[in-house]
């Protein structure tokens, strides 16, 4: 038997995996093209309509956020999928049973694919947020509402659009180690993610401020949406590391307590 007992061994054996799937850069493609394709067309759209817009219209117009709207939810949509088969996928094929084989502690298996899946993910989300806002402020130049990164608040709302779809790609791993099922996994993903915000709302305004989606108005935007139950920025990063760090401890847990 071939045994991988560290965690740097482990590592280059989740990278082969990750890296050798057509399915890893299809992902990646679609998380990118969609992404940006829907962000362009709103600029674009945004650009176009800017001398029918009134004084408070443009006033509440944020530059950056407007980017990451309905674009941002797509490549969740293919980053939390990858995170799922990452996990989810080898319980489907039993691969799971040989990697925990070569793989003598479970829990170096597990941190592997944290860390691969995590670091992959952020490279790929802070390229796709920042493609997306330069790309966009300059389709939107003509109007003046353009934004430079030097300019308060507007780094931090890239840079956390970036790190918002490396999370919801470990929250992915983290319930597909859980549940171990791909199509059990994707569907508490998507109802996390779009059912999350209702079903907290229909507790307290306060309990809606803890979604994924309100978090994502938060820490992702440089200027106050009027009508929008969000929570502070910092409080924002607060609530989206406990989502990773609960996906990710919770699947220590399952591979710990139960069999492959």
């Amino acid at each position: 038997m071939i045994a991988a007992p560290t965690t740097g061994r482990a590592l280059h054996a989740e990278w082969i995996k990750i890296s050798t799937l057509r399915s890893t850069w299809l992902t990646a493609l679609l998380a990118i093209a969609a992404a940006l394709t829907f962000a362009l067309l709103g600029y674009h759209n945004t650009a176009h309509r800017w001398p029918t817009w009134t004084a408070s219209e443009r006033a509440a117009y944020d530059p950056v956020r407007a980017g990451y709207g309905g674009s941002v939810d797509l490549a969740v949509l293919a980053l939390g999928t990858l995170g799922v088969l990452a996990a989810a996928g080898e319980y489907g094929t039993s691969l799971i049973r040989a990697t925990f084989t070569a793989t003598l502690r479970r829990a170096h298996v597990v941190t592997a694919k944290i860390l691969i899946v995590g670091g992959f993910s952020l490279a790929l989300g802070q390229a796709t947020a920042f493609t997306i806002f330069e790309a966009g402020q300059h389709l939107i130049a003509s109007t003046g509402a353009q934004v430079r990164l030097s300019q308060p608040h507007v780094a931090r709302a890239v840079l956390a659009a970036g790190l918002y779809l490396a999370a919801s790609a470990l929250i992915g791993l983290g319930l597909g180690f859980v549940i171990r099922r791909t199509a059990g996994a994707l569907a508490a993903f998507f109802g996390l993610y779009f059912i999350g915000q209702l079903l907290l709302g229909a507790i307290s305004d306060t309990a809606s401020k803890a979604s994924l989606e309100a978090v994502f108005g938060s820490i992702c935007s440089v200027r106050p949406r009027a009508g929008k139950i969000v929570p502070s920025v910092p409080a924002g990063f607060a609530i989206l590391a406990a989502y990773v760090l609960l996906s990710c401890g919770a699947a220590y847990v399952a591979v710990r307590r139960r069999d492959a």
